[in-house]
């Protein structure tokens, strides 16, 4: 999903009925706090009293095979690096701070959460120097120990995950089932999205990573009318969309084939709410403050 602004701390807040609809914030609270960022989940958790439903993030594989918590395929915009995620590995990525903040791992998410969060017999013990969990530093560690569980409590969680041309899919399909499976993370509310329809064809073929409920994400307009019938012939729950995109009769139509919809990325009043009259099921928004 593509970010509409960057650091945009809203002047008031403007309440806005969301009837049965979900808003959710868009890598965590996008343009309130810095995207895909242990403080940015921490910003969107503080909001769940006042309606925030749950978040979307972005995860890609590293170059030694860690899902990096991260949008942007290369590390230009945050970091001002040229280095692509997929050609460096996860110390070589984290020797870079967005703006301060730690560049994190899906993995490091699941460690905020408490153990109880998986059932007993699947905690991940590491148990070699090359276990993804056995390349914390101290400096993770500290992160970890003060970070509160930001994913836990939420009833919506979009876990989009990047792909490429040059994306090796067995290697990304392996770190997703690393990471999701008889994991912490496994007991939240995740919904696993993409634009990459090869990517959820594999997830659905996927033993295990198949019942993982799935999205179709799309922004193209010559391939909407086919989107319902394609993400159910993938096996996917739900239908993300590019909200100019949207009116009444594709979000009916969507419904027609038992398809919720979400809508990215609604960052202004009058838009999110022309979408809660035509009963869109989730709202993505960089600043949830804004509507709360």
């Amino acid at each position: 999903m593509t970010m509409q602004s960057t650091q945009i701390i809203p002047k008031k807040q403007n309440m806005l009925n969301l009837n049965r609809t979900r808003l959710i914030g868009h890598r965590g609270a996008g343009s309130e706090i810095l995207e895909n960022t242990l403080s940015g989940f921490q910003r969107a958790r503080s909001l769940q009293a006042r309606g925030l439903a749950g978040v979307e993030f972005d995860v890609q594989l590293s170059g030694d095979g860690h899902l990096v918590v991260f949008h942007d395929e290369t590390l230009q915009r945050l970091c001002g690096a040229q280095s692509r995620i997929d050609q460096l590995t996860l110390p070589e990525i984290q020797r870079h701070l967005q703006s301060g903040h730690q560049i994190i791992t899906l993995a490091m998410l699941s460690q905020t959460l408490p153990l109880s969060s998986a059932p007993l017999s699947s905690h991940h013990t590491p148990n070699s120097p090359t276990d993804p969990l056995n390349v914390f530093n101290s400096t993770q560690a500290s992160v970890l120990n003060t970070a509160s569980p930001v994913l836990s409590q939420f009833n919506h969680i979009e876990l989009e995950i990047k792909t490429h041309n040059r994306t090796h899919y067995g290697k990304l399909v392996a770190a997703l089932s690393r990471d999701l499976v008889d994991t912490a993370l496994a007991s939240l509310p995740l919904v696993l999205t993409s634009f990459d329809r090869q990517l959820l064809a594999h997830l659905q073929r996927h033993k295990t990573l198949s019942s993982i409920p799935r999205g179709l994400l799309t922004r193209t307009p010559s391939f909407l009318a086919a989107a319902p019938t394609t993400a159910m012939q993938l096996g996917c729950t739900q239908l993300g969309v590019h909200y100019p995109l949207l009116t009444q009769s594709v979000i009916e139509n969507s419904h027609r084939h038992g398809l919720p919809v979400t809508a990215w990325t609604v960052n202004d009043v009058d838009s999110a709410q022309q979408l809660v009259k035509w009963q869109v099921d989730v709202i993505v928004t960089d600043v949830p403050t804004l509507f709360l």
